[in-house]
C-alpha cells in the first residue's frame, strides 16, 4: 500500500552519493542536521573525481578575495522561470568564476535550463567565457577590468524533462508553487579562482503573485534573507498553507502547496504524528532549532504515480502525485515524509568512524518510518505487515541472497540490484531485531540510543549494540559472513506466518505489539 517508487529511491540514493563525492571537489562545510551527519556534496557541474585547482599560471599565489554575492530573484510562475541578478562589489580587477549545477546524477541536462548569461559594470559590458572553467561545461568566467560593482544576469527555466522522475532533486516552479535549492538554482561564485569553503550570500525575491509567500529557515535581513552557505539554502514558494509545531528545543514548519487529494488537516495531522514520534525516538539525536518541510504536488507532466523526497540541512522536500487514487497518493506521501524526516536522526545522529553502512542509513530508516506510521495509527497493523512482507520477499528473491553479505555488497551499492538488496535487507533485519528486543522488554529505538552514546560509532560497535540479547546474536554472522537466520522460524516465534505471500498474525496482531515509541 505504501510501495516506494524505484525512481524516487534511486534518486535519493544517488543524491547522497553526490553529497559524499563533494569532499574531493569543494569540501563544503557540513550543515545537514545535526552536525554529525555527513553532508558533503558533489559540486554542480564538476566531475566527481575532479579536484579544484587554481588557474594554470606561474604567478605567486594571491590571498583569496572574499565577496558576499547578492542575488535578486524575480519569480515568474507563468513561464516557470527565474530571472536572476547577481551583484558583486569587486575591490580590484579580476576574474569572476560562476559554477552552476550542470549535471546531477540521475537528472541529466540541467545545464539546458540556463537560457542566457551576461555581465556588466559602470564601465560597460564585460566579456563572459561560457564553459571556459576547469570544472566542466557549467563553469563560466566573467573578466572584469575595473574595480567596480559587477552585475551578472541570467534566466533559468524550471520545468522537469518529460522523461525524468527526479523532479524533486532540482528546483521546480509550477503554477501553484515550487521549491528553490541554492545548491541547484544559484551558482557558486569566486573571485580569482575556485576554492574550498562555504559561501555566504544575500537574497531578495520579487515578481511573485500577490498570494504567494516564501517559507525558509534562512535568516531574515530586512526585506531579504542572509545565508551562511548558499549550497544549503532551501526556499519553498507559492500559495502556501503553513503550520508550525513546537517539539521541545526545536520547531517544524510545514509549508503545503498545490491541489491535494485530501484536506490539509490530514496532512498536518500526519506531520504532527510523525514529527512527534521522531521527537520521542531521537531525543537529543535530533538537534534543536527551526526545521522546514515543503509538501508539494508532482508537476502535471510527470507520468504515473510518483513520489520523491530529500533532506538538505534542516529542510526537507517531499512531493507526491500522479495517476493513483487520492488515498493511495496520500499514504505514499506519508511514508516518504516519515522516511525523510527520520534522516534527521537515522543516520544523522550517529558519528561513524569510516564509511557509514547503507544497510543502516537507509534500511533501518525504512523500517522505523513504517513503525512510526503504525504507532501513530496512520496505517493499520496489517498494512504494516504487508510492507514488511514485501521487503523481506524482495530481499530473499534477490540473486545476491545467500551469495554476498550485506556488508560485502555495499562496495557495489550504486548498482540497481545491489542497492535494493541492501535497502530491503536492512529493513527486514531491523524488524527482526526489534522483535527480539521486544521479547526482552526493550526496543530497537532504545538500543540505538545506547549505540550512539559514544563519541564515534563504528559498524562493529553498532553491531555489538544490536546483538546484546540472545535473540539477536545472528546479526554478526549476517553482516560479516552473509549467513541468514531462518526467517520463517524466527517470525513464527512471534506468531507471524506466511499466507498467500502475506505476513499474517495468528493471534490478532495488535498495534501495541511494537508500540515502544512512547511519550
Amino acid at each position: 500500500m505504501l510501495r516506494s517508487a524505484l525512481a524516487r529511491e534511486t534518486a535519493k540514493f544517488r543524491l547522497r552519493r553526490g553529497f559524499a563525492l563533494l569532499l574531493g571537489v569543494l569540501s563544503l562545510a557540513s550543515c545537514r542536521e545535526p552536525a554529525s551527519r555527513d553532508t558533503r556534496r558533489e559540486s554542480p557541474g564538476a566531475a566527481p573525481d575532479q579536484p579544484v585547482a587554481a588557474r594554470p599560471t606561474q604567478e605567486p599565489a594571491r590571498a583569496p578575495i572574499d565577496v558576499v554575492p547578492e542575488y535578486r530573484l524575480r519569480i515568474d510562475p507563468a513561464t516557470h522561470s527565474v530571472e536572476a541578478r547577481l551583484e558583486i562589489d569587486l575591490p580590484a580587477p579580476d576574474s569572476i568564476h560562476l559554477l552552476f549545477r550542470g549535471e546531477w546524477d540521475g537528472y541529466p541536462g540541467l545545464e539546458s535550463r540556463l537560457r542566457r548569461l551576461e555581465a556588466w559594470g559602470p564601465s560597460g559590458a564585460l566579456p563572459v567565457a561560457m564553459g571556459a572553467g576547469q570544472l566542466g561545461p557549467a563553469h563560466h568566467i566573467v573578466e572584469a577590468t575595473h574595480a567596480e560593482r559587477v552585475t551578472v544576469a541570467f534566466t533559468t527555466v524550471l520545468t522537469p524533462p518529460q522523461e525524468s522522475h527526479f523532479y524533486h532533486r532540482a528546483s521546480q516552479l509550477d503554477a501553484d508553487g515550487g521549491h528553490l535549492l541554492g545548491a541547484d538554482l544559484l551558482p557558486r561564485v569566486w573571485v580569482g579562482a575556485p576554492r574550498h569553503g562555504p559561501q555566504r550570500a544575500r537574497l531578495w525575491f520579487s515578481g511573485m503573485p500577490g498570494s504567494w509567500r516564501v517559507a525558509t529557515i534562512e535568516r531574515r535581513a530586512g526585506t531579504g534573507y542572509e545565508t551562511e552557505d548558499i549550497m544549503d539554502a532551501v526556499f519553498v514558494v507559492g500559495r502556501l498553507r503553513t503550520h508550525r509545531q513546537s517539539l521541545g528545543p526545536r520547531s517544524l514548519t510545514t509549508a503545503i502547496h498545490g491541489r491535494w487529494p485530501v484536506p490539509d488537516e490530514r496532512v498536518v495531522n500526519a506531520v504532527n504524528q510523525i514529527a512527534g514520534a521522531l521527537h520521542r525516538i531521537a531525543s537529543d539525536g535530533w538537534a534543536g532549532g527551526d526545521h522546514l518541510l515543503g509538501a508539494g504536488r508532482v508537476p502535471p507532466r510527470i507520468p504515473g504515480l510518483s513520489t520523491g523526497g530529500q533532506v538538505i540541512g534542516k529542510s526537507a522536500i517531499v512531493y507526491v502525485g500522479g495517476s493513483g487514487p487520492g488515498e493511495l497518493e496520500f499514504q505514499r506521501w506519508m511514508y516518504t515524509t516519515a522516511h525523510e524526516l527520520l534522516h534527521w536522526y537515522i543516520p544523522t545522529a550517529f558519528r561513524f568512524r569510516g564509511t557509514q553502512p547503507s544497510w543502516f542509513a537507509e534500511g533501518f530508516t525504512d523500517y522505523v518510518a513504517l513503525k512510526t506510521l503504525l504507532v501513530g495509527e496512520l496505517i493499520a497493523p496489517q498494512n504494516f505487515l504487508d510492507e514488511i512482507a514485501a521487503r523481506l520477499t524482495r530481499y530473499r528473491e534477490s540473486p545476491l541472497y545467500g551469495e554476498r553479505s550485506i556488508a560485502e555488497a555495499q562496495a557495489d551499492f550504486w548498482e540497481d540490484d545491489v542497492y535494493r538488496y541492501i535497502y530491503d535487507g536492512g529493513a527486514a533485519a531491523a524488524f527482526l531485531l526489534d522483535l527480539g528486543f521486544q521479547d526482552r522488554g526493550g526496543s530497537l529505538e532504545r538500543a540505538l540510543k545506547e549505540a550512539r552514546r559514544g563519541t564515534h560509532v563504528s559498524q562493529e560497535s553498532l553491531t555489538a549494540a544490536l546483538g546484546t540479547v540472545p535473540e539477536n546474536e545472528w546479526i554478526q554472522d549476517w553482516l560479516t559472513n552473509g549467513a541468514n537466520p531462518d526467517w520463517d522460524e524466527r517470525l513464527e516465534r512471534y506468531r507471524l506466518v506466511w499466507r498467500n505471500g502475506r505476513l499474517v498474525s495468528l493471534d490478532g496482531w495488535a498495534t501495541d505489539v511494537l508500540s515502544s515509541i512512547r511519550p
